[in-house]
């Protein structure tokens, strides 16, 4: 007879209440679903069956789930598929250059650093394993905040005293990606501003189109209730390959809102691209931040776990110019918003 089936590691709060989120609609997948269901009323029940039956899975799986639990623990029930190809890597590797081209322009503020703070972007990915790792800790950001219904935005601008207070140098960069809510809440109190990181390969310049703004319309509602929650005056900083432009998030609410000025509302639209509803807010409504030089281009390798090989570019390099402090200095204080334009 095989030994009885049991949780072998002592579960704490939080890891019981990450089992329950991941269990919940909030961005999972229904395989992940079923195994936190699963471990849930086995951890209630005790018996194999009242977690197969509560978790639409099969005795035989609800075992190996238990088994893969007892192994990796609540990281080890989530699926993490391989990235779709080379546009989702190209579109990541283009979102973290852009993060970091804000970040340093907002940097050089006197009073302010830009403190990462929502997504986990990182080095690019080689392999399934920094993907997976990548997948696990953009699933704690949602789950951290799911009760909420959030969505952190990209970066916090901290005053520079209050990292030398907490540290003794206001260089120190704390890892709030990888904090939970209560302990980023002192950084979040302290915050004047916090920062939306978008990203676009127009040149704006030689564009024979109208650039705007980007915010997902499944976005949307997320970063409403962070800034409702937090009180922190919130911008989305577009970064396009030779310009970077920010926009107060409050100038955005009025242009898409029902109070909107004559002739400047703005109605969501499917993006051509995304194909997902999207808010285009025209540059106009927003100031221009710097010039961004030239990048440079990399050329990268994905390699699969079934052996596919996926070669993509990415940008490397470059800065966005101080062309006015004023604008530098009023965006990191969370100043700069319906001053201009109007």
């Amino acid at each position: 007879m095989s030994p009885r089936l049991r949780i072998a590691r002592e579960i704490t709060g939080e890891e019981h209440e990450l089992l329950r989120v991941m269990a919940s609609d909030v961005a999972m997948d229904e395989r992940t679903r079923k195994r936190a269901r699963a471990i849930l009323a086995f951890l209630e029940s005790k018996k194999t069956s009242v977690a197969a039956e509560r978790s639409d899975l099969s005795v035989s799986t609800v075992r190996k789930t238990i088994r893969r639990f007892n192994e990796s623990g609540w990281p080890g029930l989530i699926t993490v598929p391989s990235p779709r190809g080379g546009d989702f890597l190209s579109r990541y590797d283009q979102g973290y250059w852009a993060e970091r081209l804000a970040r340093a322009y907002l940097d050089s503020s006197r009073e302010y650093r830009a403190i990462p703070y929502g997504t986990s972007r990182s080095e690019p990915f080689t392999d399934l394993q920094t993907f997976r790792e990548y997948a696990i800790n953009e699933f704690l950001l949602q789950a951290w905040s799911a009760g909420q219904r959030w969505k952190r935005p990209d970066l916090l601008l901290v005053p520079r005293r209050f990292l030398r207070q907490q540290a003794g140098n206001d260089m120190w960069t704390p890892d709030l990606k990888h904090w939970d809510n209560e302990r980023c809440s002192s950084f979040v109190a302290q915050a004047a501003a916090a920062v939306e990181v978008e990203t676009s390969l127009w040149q704006v310049a030689r564009s024979t189109v109208s650039l705007s703004f980007t915010v997902k319309d499944e976005d949307l509602q997320a970063l409403r209730a962070w800034v409702a929650a937090n009180g922190v005056p919130l911008y989305i900083l577009q970064v396009f390959y030779d310009e970077a432009h920010a926009l107060a998030f409050s100038r955005m609410e009025l242009l898409i809102g029902s109070n909107a000025p004559a002739g400047r509302k703005v109605l969501a639209k499917v993006d051509r691209f995304t194909h997902k509803a999207t808010y285009m807010i025209p540059l106009t409504e927003g100031v221009r931040l710097g010039h961004v030089p030239e990048p440079d281009v990399q050329g990268r390798v994905w390699k699969a776990p079934n052996g596919r090989v996926t070669v993509y570019g990415r940008l490397e390099g470059s800065h966005i110019g101080v062309e006015d402090r004023d604008v530098l200095e009023s965006l990191a204080a969370g100043r700069l918003g319906h001053e201009y334009n109007d």
